[in-house]
């Protein structure tokens, strides 16, 4: 991870380098995952389909260049030209995004299906681009632009200590990536932890929490193989769906000409949905092997999968107030509608596509993204 002082030098450098990244014919991509993760493989995969439809190079940088705290303001101020960015870390300036992404459990109940992350990655893409002009207006302040988003398979808990019984769930540490899943925790009995992604295999091997609500990929992507003892499947359920799989500095999309934009944008619709099915693919793995590694693998009892579920209808009103009162977001219970229709309209349409990353990109840029008209999008 960066330190202060490396952040600010970093930034010193990227405003004395006034030449944008497209004169400058590369692209610095940062991700603040280790390579192997889902993110770094999709964005290497980016990284690969600009250099093959453009004439720019594309460079990834993992953990090197920015964490996944610093990447933001790292795109922002042009340390890096692109980057993994999970808004939940920075509420204020998301909220518009976040509201959508809060909406997650609603991926998990109802009707279900195999791949939640495919139909909530589907559902917040398209409510960014076509339904929420309020969403890019927040990412200009920010000097982005949004070019998709690509989401986690379902969360579950993965702890020190075993979870078989709602008592069980009372006065656990949960450590929590966003804020309607530090609400189940609070509803179940427990103590919502805010930690940084980097940060969790260390909180969970010091003992700060009892129980990280993850999907099963992070056994990889953050190597928790050592510090997870026990894995309760199912709840909370939801997926994180608070990622902008590969933003860009705003500067540098202007800069680039109207051929390599309209390139970088097909290759993010295929970027998003190999961060979402990579997920998916590796959460799979992750749980098969997990018994071979010590793991014990709990299925929750009925009363568990009752009351997350009850959370997650009653838990909208909460959202409603919140963004309302905290964030002054307008029109709060429409926009929950409109991502709840979305959501159940991906159920339908990404059915099957869990294992066709391929397919999935073509469902992105067929449903959305060859919607959006590049000659104004982000420029002005």
């Amino acid at each position: 991870m960066l330190g202060r002082k490396t952040v600010m030098a970093a930034a010193g450098a990227a405003m004395l380098a006034t030449a944008g990244a497209a004169n400058a014919d590369t692209l610095k991509i940062a991700v603040g995952f280790p390579s192997g993760s889902a993110a770094a493989y999709a964005l290497e995969n980016l990284a690969k389909n600009i250099e093959a439809t453009t004439d720019l190079k594309a460079k990834v940088y993992m953990l090197s260049l920015l964490s996944l705290k610093e990447t933001p303001p790292g795109i922002r101020d042009g340390i890096a030209d692109m980057g993994f960015v999970l808004p939940p870390y920075f509420p204020a300036e998301f909220a518009e995004f976040n509201l959508a992404a809060n909406l997650s459990m609603l991926s998990t109940t109802g009707k279900q299906v195999e791949s939640p992350g495919a139909a909530m990655g589907a559902a917040m893409t398209e409510y960014v681009f076509l339904h929420c002009p309020e969403c890019l207006t927040e990412q200009k302040r920010q000097n982005q632009v949004y070019l998709g988003t690509g989401t986690s398979p379902t969360y579950i808990l993965h702890c020190t200590t075993p979870i078989r019984t709602m008592d069980d769930l009372k006065g656990k540490k949960y450590r929590s990536g966003a804020a309607n899943f530090g609400r189940w925790a609070e509803a179940v009995g427990g103590v919502k932890v805010s930690v940084p992604g980097n940060d969790i295999y260390e909180s969970m091997a010091q003992g700060v929490v009892d129980c990280g609500m993850f999907s099963a990929t992070e056994l990889t992507n953050l190597q928790l193989f050592d510090v997870t003892k026990y894995i309760t499947t199912k709840i909370p359920g939801g997926v994180f769906a608070g990622v902008a799989s590969n933003s860009i500095n705003r500067d540098v999309w202007r800069d680039l000409t109207d051929a390599q934009r309209q390139a970088i944008f097909k290759a993010s619709a295929r970027s998003s949905a190999d961060v979402t099915w990579k997920y998916y693919a590796d959460a799979k793995r992750n749980l098969k092997d997990a018994p071979g590694k010590g793991i014990e693998i709990i299925e929750p009892t009925a009363e568990m999968l009752k009351m997350s579920a009850d959370f997650a209808q009653s838990d909208l009103a909460v959202i409603s107030q919140q963004f309302t009162d905290d964030y002054g977001l307008e029109n709060v219970d429409a926009k929950i509608a409109k991502v709840s229709e979305l959501i159940e309209k991906y159920k339908v349409l990404t059915a099957g596509m869990e294992d066709d990353p391929e397919a999935l990109a073509q469902l992105y840029w067929d449903e959305i993204m060859s919607k959006v008209d590049l000659t104004t999008y982000g420029m002005n």
